[in-house]
C-alpha cells in the first residue's frame, strides 16, 4: 500500500505510475487523497484547539469553585458542554476522514519501477536478459498442465479447497523440486550478498497491508 507521505512528496510520479498500470482516474484519485489528507489535518487542528479551550475552561471552573464563586462557575459550564460536544463531532469527522483515506488507498496498486515499459500484452514486454538456448520441443510435446496431472506432482484443486486460489499442493517429486528450487534461490541470494532470515508464517493485518498482501487477499 502506498505511503501517504510518498504520495504527497511525489504526486506527479505517483500519478504517472498509476497511469502506467492503467489505474482508472489516477489523477482524480491522487488529488482526492491529498484533499482528504488536508481535511484530516484541518479537522485535527480544530479538535486540538477545541480540546485546549475545554481544558482551559475546566481549570477556570475549578478555580472559581475553589474560590466559592459557584454562580460564575455555573454560568460558564454551558460553554464547557458546548466545547465537549464540538470536540466529539470533530473526533467523529476525523474517524470518517481516516476511514475514507484508508479505503481509497487500499484501491491503489503499488507503483511499477520506472524501467517497466507501458503495455498491456506480452508482445509489449522488453527482453532484458537471456541465458542459454530456447529448447525446440518436438511436435507431440505436452504442456506443463498436462504433465502435472500425468506425474501427479501438483494438486491445484486440493490447494484451492484448503487455502484458496494460487496455493497449490506440491506432491512427491513436485515437492522435492519446489524445495530444491527454494534452496537454490536462497544459496544464490546469499552468494550475492543477501542476509537470510526466516520470518513468521502467520502475520497480523498491519503486516499484510504493509506488504501489499491485503486487502486483495483478505479472507484467505
Amino acid at each position: 500500500m502506498l505511503q501517504l507521505s510518498f504520495i504527497k512528496e511525489n504526486k506527479e510520479l505517483t500519478i504517472a505510475g498509476l497511469q502506467k498500470k492503467y489505474f482508472k482516474d489516477a489523477e482524480v484519485v491522487v488529488n482526492q487523497v491529498l484533499d482528504l489528507d488536508q481535511k484530516r489535518k484541518d479537522t485535527q487542528q480544530l479538535l486540538d484547539n477545541t480540546l485546549a479551550q475545554a481544558n482551559a475552561l475546566a481549570k477556570e471552573i475549578g478555580a472559581l469553585m475553589k474560590d466559592g464563586k459557584k454562580d460564575e462557575a455555573e454560568a460558564i459550564k454551558g460553554q464547557s458542554a458546548d466545547l465537549k460536544n464540538a470536540a466529539k463531532g470533530y473526533e467523529e469527522a476525523l474517524k470518517d476522514i481516516e476511514m475514507n483515506l484508508q479505503h481509497i488507498n487500499e484501491t491503489m496498486p503499488n507503483l511499477p519501477h520506472e524501467s517497466v515499459p507501458v503495455g498491456r500484452t506480452p508482445e509489449e514486454n522488453v527482453t532484458v536478459y537471456t541465458a542459454g538456448e530456447i529448447p525446440k520441443l518436438h511436435a507431440d510435446a505436452q504442456p506443463h498442465w498436462d504433465l502435472i496431472k500425468k506425474y501427479d506432482i501438483i494438486d491445484f484443486e486440493l490447494g484451492n479447497k484448503v487455502s484458496g486460489a494460487g496455493f497449490p499442493f506440491y506432491k512427491g517429486k513436485g515437492a522435492k523440486i519446489q524445495r530444491a528450487l527454494i534452496n537454490f534461490f536462497l544459496n544464490e541470494a546469499e552468494a550475492a550478498g543477501y542476509f537470510e532470515v526466516q520470518p513468521p508464517i502467520v502475520i497480523n493485518a498491519a503486516s499484510g497491508y504493509g506488504t501489499g498482501q491485503l486487502p486483495d487477499k483478505e479472507g484467505q
